[in-house]
């Protein structure tokens, strides 16, 4: 088997900057989002470079291609996606956002948000990216939405199966109707008969990443069950996107058959990740680069910007919580959020904020075992970190989310252990409660998977989410 390189990306979220990328509500906008919104075509240029400098035999896009399925958007980035595909065949799918289903397109003009955004419809879309791969399509299979799932010949041994699971799952959810998966299924018995292995992307989850209570909403309908079939059917690995949170996780079927599930990072959002699959005899390697910079408005960027922008998230709810009441209202209005009283519990807010703001470790962890009766964390590992500040540690923590825990691997072992502890110490506190046994049950069954994000962040217990190596 000759040797096949693939790039993936997911949730570019093109944002066109005729939307508007100045004033007041871009900038509420803007500062509540992980993804960068008005460098969006910056940052992709810069990936389509590297990417048309590199060794890949074709570029794979897994779904929110645009911000909100606003026109101007799609035809800008179609525009260079027809420029990269002319250096490098791209295979993409679109997913929810691409064709706005919330139906909340916006611009922005200075204090201003306005909803009178001309979009694509969903029926819009196969008219407008099925020339993508057009000529190495084998099969396709169309929803009842109207949406295409095609497979693709990328070599001789090679198939790419993508996936559009727009509101075909149960009850409308993303997912797959009986035919679809039926036809899924017959796609990987043909490849099996013709020698080839197969690979998959879809948009949405298949299995949750971090843990249900957070991935939970994120994933297609019967995630794991599909999964499992799917296992059993002959796939070994399906990219996804969607959370924009970088994390790989493995399945194995009542059967004993494991596939393993890719989640891919925005690239427009920290930690811009570019996945690079070599795949050789039978062998799938997979290695996660990071976007080192772009150039925007005469400008260079460097990696860092990512970071600061996904930690300005929090940053400047507290910064405003702590020192602005009409900024922190305005803030939290442009995430629809609206807080009973709010005038009232301001002052409330305030103190705590500006305690967030400047609480070292020690002080919060001899607060946190006097409110938990010693339950919170080890006193030698506070001790340990006693004069840090918290609130970077708990940004870390966030960035974690999103980076498949490549943080983690620099933090220090006090403080990991310490983020393990405090996600434990609900259910510790639970079990003490004098409460019946199947209330306590009920309550324990949401401490404990908090407990299992935290240990999942700092000791994340799949494949690297960084590098691995999956055997198809």
């Amino acid at each position: 088997m000759a040797v096949f390189k693939a790039a993936f990306l997911a949730d570019i979220h093109y944002f066109s900057p005729t939307l508007g990328t100045k004033g007041r509500a871009y900038e509420l906008r803007s500062g509540s989002d992980q993804k960068c919104l008005a460098e969006s075509g910056a940052v992709f240029d810069a990936a389509a470079k590297r990417l048309c400098d590199s060794d890949v035999d074709c570029v794979c896009i897994a779904g929110d291609v645009t911000n909100d399925g606003e026109r101007a958007s799609h035809d800008e980035m179609l525009a260079k996606l027809n420029a990269l595909n002319e250096k490098k065949p791209v295979y993409v799918i679109t997913s929810t956002h691409d064709w706005c289903s919330d139906g909340r397109a916006r611009r922005y003009e200075g204090n201003e948000t306005f909803w009178d955004v001309p979009s694509y419809s969903a029926e819009d879309l196969p008219g407008l990216y099925d020339h993508f791969g057009k000529d190495a399509e084998l099969a396709r299979f169309t929803t009842s939405k109207g949406f295409a799932s095609r497979v693709f010949r990328l070599s001789d041994d090679l198939r790419l199966i993508a996936v559009n699971d727009d509101c075909d799952g149960e009850g409308g959810k993303s997912g797959y109707s009986e035919a679809h998966l039926a036809w899924m299924k017959e796609q990987l018995r043909q490849a099996k008969a013709d020698g080839a292995y197969m690979i998959a992307m879809e948009h949405h989850l298949l299995l949750p990443g971090i843990g249900k209570l957070i991935n939970g909403g994120q994933m297609i309908a019967n995630g794991e069950a599909v999964a499992a079939e799917l296992a059993d059917a002959g796939l070994r690995l399906m990219f996804v996107g969607h959370s924009h949170m970088m994390r790989t996780t493995e399945i194995v079927s009542p059967a004993g058959n494991k596939l393993t599930q890719v989640n891919l990072g925005s690239l427009t959002g920290y930690p811009a990740p570019i996945l690079y699959l070599t795949v050789e005899g039978g062998k799938a390697e997979l290695r996660t680069d990071f976007l080192d910079g772009f150039d925007y408005e005469g400008k260079h960027y460097g990696a860092d910007f990512f970071k600061t922008h996904t930690a300005d998230v929090l940053y400047n709810l507290l910064n405003a919580a702590a020192a602005d009441k009409e900024d922190l209202r305005e803030r939290l209005g442009a995430d629809g959020i609206k807080i009973p009283k709010y005038d009232t519990l301001y002052p409330v807010i305030r103190k705590a904020a500006k305690k967030a703001l400047t609480i070292k470790v020690g002080a919060a962890g001899r607060l946190l075992n006097t409110l938990t009766l010693g339950k919170g964390a080890d006193k030698r590992d506070i001790k340990a970190v006693k004069d840090d500040l918290l609130l970077p540690h708990i940004i870390d923590d966030f960035l974690n989310v999103f980076d498949g825990s490549y943080l983690a691997r620099t933090q220090k072992e006090e403080v990991k252990r310490i983020t393990v502890s405090v996600g434990h110490c609900a259910s510790k506190v639970v079990d003490g409660l004098p409460i019946g046994k199947a209330k306590k049950e009920k309550i324990r069954r949401t401490t404990d998977q908090i407990g299992a994000i935290a240990q999942e962040l700092m000791y994340p217990s799949g494949p690297d989410n960084k590098d691995c190596t999956v055997a198809l």
